[in-house]
């Protein structure tokens, strides 16, 4: 049962992907998008086009800076940065891949517990920084309405609709996250009606057992959780990594449009612009945003990039803050899985069989760990 539902789960993700990669070829072919970008390269500034792609990886490390910081805390301090850089980009590439980007925390997950830190503190680490970036986004687009409302609302008729939308859901999950944070008892009694309507539709079989589990990583997160509020510059530290860690991402249309040889608009309005872009295409289903978050980029940039450009400078931004996530968090993914079949390996050839120990005439003695010696 479990099998058939592994192999439809599967089926659903690849017809997914499918479809983002029929709507990447629409773009890319449709009207010699990609053939007119390839032969303008070579005229686009390269120092702006290396500055959008610096962009990305600032993106990056100052994701990582949080995981960082987070593990540090909770679990011990020699957690490095290239560590925390691998469950970044492991995360990066399964959100990509998967719709809504649900994959991405349940593989970083795996990624912390495979270097060693508890399930309890990674799930701990995972959705804390989950309320900081949720919180940071929500209060970033806040301000980019109350400030630029005036401007993008004058310029695209109802288009602001689309983007309260979208910044109406981001609010949403803040203030779940806060109760969860804030209230155990409703948190409680939520996680009781989840586990009866599970046990209802015959998922889980053991109610009681669930209910101890969930609620037993709910004490471990909310004792870690108040570890982090007593320490207001780390959570100031955490919070300012991730306003540069959005700015950085909402910088790269204005890179682009400097690539293109234009001037004229200032960053504030490209970096609000793409704010927008990211509130409105969060809410669609496909993998990476797919249909959704290109149809918004051509409809709000066409204020800033001309006509005849507009499309080449869509696919530029499309590959750098999207394919460069599964093309570099693809080497990650990859290197996760080789070191996990290494260690099984390792074990294999570590472990004695009971029968070739008799045939010798010797008894394996057990190891001790380093605290028993």
């Amino acid at each position: 049962m479990n099998q058939n539902r592994s192999k439809t789960s599967k089926r659903f993700q690849w017809v997914l992907f499918a479809i983002t990669l029929a709507l990447l070829g629409y773009f890319c072919f449709s009207d010699n998008n990609l053939a007119t970008l390839c032969q303008s390269l070579p005229t686009l500034n390269f120092f702006w086009l290396v500055c959008a792609a610096a962009c990305m990886v600032l993106n990056w490390v100052m994701d990582s800076f949080v995981i960082r910081m987070l593990l540090s805390a909770s679990f011990r301090d020699d957690f490095g940065f290239r560590r925390a850089f691998r469950v970044t980009m492991v995360g990066q590439y399964f959100n990509s891949v998967t719709p809504y980007a649900v994959g991405g925390q349940p593989m970083q997950l795996l990624a912390m517990t495979r270097q060693g830190v508890s399930s309890g503190t990674a799930l701990s680490v995972l959705v804390r920084k989950f309320l900081i970036y949720q919180t940071t986004i929500t209060v970033y687009s806040l301000v980019v309405i109350v400030v630029k409302y005036s401007f993008f609302q004058s310029q695209i008729q109802n288009f602001m609709a689309l983007a309260f939308i979208g910044f109406l859901a981001q609010a949403a999950i803040v203030v779940v996250l806060l109760l969860f944070a804030k209230s155990p008892k409703f948190t409680t009694r939520l996680i009781h009606g989840v586990v009866w309507v599970l046990t209802k539709c015959h998922i889980v079989k053991n109610p009681q057992a669930a209910k101890d589990s969930v609620r037993n990583q709910l004490e471990f997160y909310l004792k870690s959780n108040r570890t982090m509020h007593g320490n207001r510059k780390m959570r100031a530290r955490m919070y300012g990594y991730t306003v540069i860690q959005l700015t950085a991402l909402f910088s790269v249309p204005f890179f682009l449009y400097k690539a293109f040889h234009n001037s004229g608009f200032p960053v504030a309005n490209m970096i609000a612009a793409q704010s927008f872009v990211t509130m409105i295409s969060s809410y669609t289903p496909l993998p990476g945003a797919a249909g959704a978050a290109e149809g918004s980029f051509l409809m709000i940039f066409q204020l800033f990039f001309r006509e005849n450009v507009i499309k080449q400078a869509m696919l530029l931004w499309r590959f750098i803050t999207y394919y460069s996530c599964i093309i570099v968090g693809a080497f990650y993914a990859g290197l996760e899985n080789k070191q996990e079949k290494l260690r099984e390996k390792f074990r294999e050839s570590e472990a004695v069989p009971p029968a070739e120990s008799e045939e010798n005439g010797m008894r394996a003695e057990p190891v001790l760990s380093d605290s028993k010696r």
